[in-house]
């Protein structure tokens, strides 16, 4: 399995010449770094939750043109993606999909604390090996994993939650999502501060730059 990163919480798991997208949200395009067809085709996409920085579905409509793909996402995004002419199947929380190789296991993972309503948020475990969690440190079930995606920084939670939150899984590897909107000077700093953290930990502290991956 290989774990690519396209800026913020847009992420691509490849294994056996299949390709799952999560989170094509607007973040990652916004400063024209990539476009969504620079991804390419992919077979499945994920989505945690509606917010737009994780589901935007201009981008989505633009994968979906170069090759047609299943969707897996909550009622309350599938509400959103119909009003914009896009159908996906529904995934609950405890439930587990399998598609092109891939087990997609949901689990329940509130969405961190927001001004307004909070949108309903899921973590996904892809094929036993990789946990990624939208915008929540706080899941009801904790898995077993090789692979974190982390998020980094956000208006809804703090650090010292995230960080609970991988000594709690206890991965291999972490690597930061949700970082979009942090300026390099900054991410050489806090990259730093993660590591350390983590390898008291016994944890690898991996961070990917825009089109690098982890291989496991």
């Amino acid at each position: 399995m290989t774990i690519k990163k396209f800026l913020h919480s847009c992420l691509l798991v490849e294994e056996n010449g299949k390709r799952l997208l999560i989170d094509p949200g607007n973040f990652s395009f916004v400063e024209n770094k990539i476009k969504p067809t620079d991804i390419g085709a992919v077979d499945v996409i994920v989505i945690t939750h509606k917010h737009r920085d994780h589901c935007y579905p201009p981008a989505i409509k633009e994968l979906l043109q170069i090759k047609s793909a299943t969707i897996f996402a909550n009622e309350e995004i599938g509400n959103l993606l119909k009003t914009e002419g896009l159908s996906s199947e529904k995934i609950k929380a405890g439930e587990t999909k399998t598609i092109s190789g891939f087990t997609i296991e949901a689990i329940d993972a509130p969405h961190g604390p927001t001004p307004g309503e909070p949108p309903h948020n899921l973590a996904f475990l892809i094929n036993k090996k990789f946990l990624v969690t939208g915008d929540s440190l706080s899941l009801k079930t904790i898995p077993k994993c090789d692979v974190l995606a982390l998020p980094a920084i956000g208006s809804w939670m703090l650090t010292v939650d995230a960080l609970n939150l991988a000594k709690s899984v206890k991965p291999k590897f972490v690597f930061p999502v949700h970082d979009g909107m942090i300026k390099e000077f900054y991410t050489s700093h806090t990259d730093k501060m993660w590591k350390e953290l983590l390898e008291k930990e016994g944890i690898t502290f991996k961070p990917l730059a825009l089109g690098e991956f982890l291989e496991i």
